[in-house]
């Protein structure tokens, strides 16, 4: 396995998980920087505990690591992500790979891509599809941009599972494909994450938790989630209206036992925008058995 210097931008939780495993892997020289060694203070101890647990050496300015690693990850949070990157390029060397996971609006990434092939470094969107905390290095990485196919052959050997988002040409993909594919993505991962949570709130208050677990269980475990993404999406053209009283009335019961229908106001609101297309007399109350043809009648409609 060809060794090299690998530094992270940004010590939290996600690089600590990601460099811990590294190591473990035998990748021998690691360095970590992150704003809060620039002053005293709790966190400042956490980050320092981190680095010597993940046998990863602390430097103390973003220069110093810059400076003495050839991959460049940035780890940061989302809103500091264009002053962070902004604040390396000075740094920046030809044949250097900074390697962006956090994330960060598409836009933001392609115009940093573009200040640092200035420099004749390449800057890669990496999005993280899973939790770091519970797969470290091994969580399922996208990558896009030029250098990303380098990425991917420079991590592979050391266990890492990074995908590429067009195999065929990964360099001449749009930077921040990736992060919109994440961010799509998303709203469906952390939209049923809280609806679960909102659903088994209400059935808990309702004492039939189990009944619930079991009959949606029932529902959802026969087919393929590209069979029921279908089915749902085809019958909210015809019967939106029906769910819609269906879910207020749902409503009127959570707030009676004491739930607040904060999903569930989304749904209802959704499912009466979708009726108001009009499109179950249009279609005769026929389901469209094809996305391509639920597209084209969002697009014919222009529905927001």
């Amino acid at each position: 396995m060809r060794q090299f210097p690998l530094g992270f931008i940004g010590f939290g939780e996600a690089a600590y998980n990601m460099g811990k495993g590294l190591r473990g892997e035998g990748f021998e020289t690691i360095r970590a920087y992150d704003v809060a060694l620039d002053k005293e203070g709790p966190y400042r101890d956490t980050v320092l505990k981190r680095c010597e647990d993940a046998k990863i050496t602390a430097v103390f300015s973003s220069k110093e690591l810059v400076e003495n690693s050839d991959v460049v990850v940035i780890a940061v949070p989302a809103r500091f992500t264009a002053s962070t990157a902004e604040g390396l390029l000075s740094f920046a060397k030809a044949g250097q790979l900074f390697v962006d996971v956090t994330t960060a609006l598409p836009d933001i990434k392609e115009r940093q891509a573009e200040n640092f092939s200035r420099k004749g470094a390449e800057y890669i969107d990496s999005a993280m599809l899973g939790s770091l905390m519970a797969l470290g290095h091994k969580v399922p990485i996208l990558a896009s941009g030029k250098g990303s196919k380098r990425w991917h052959d420079l991590m592979t050997p050391f266990s890492m599972k990074i995908g590429l988002v067009n195999k065929k040409d990964p360099d001449n993909t749009s930077v921040g494909e990736a992060s919109r594919i994440k961010l799509v993505r998303s709203v469906f991962m952390k939209g049923i994450e809280a609806l679960i949570v909102e659903t088994m709130l209400f059935a808990r208050k309702c004492g039939i938790e189990d009944y619930i677990l079991d009959s949606v269980t029932g529902s959802m475990d026969k087919d393929s989630f590209r069979d029921i993404a279908l089915r749902m999406a085809g019958a909210d053209l015809i019967h939106s209206e029906r769910r819609s009283f269906e879910v207020g009335e749902s409503m009127e019961l959570m707030k009676a036992v004491g739930v607040d229908p904060v999903v569930a106001q989304g749904v209802k609101n959704r499912l009466a925008r979708t009726a108001a297309l009009g499109l179950n007399e249009e279609l005769h109350g026929v389901v469209p058995k094809e996305f391509e043809t639920i597209y084209g009648l969002w697009e014919k409609k222009q529905y927001k």
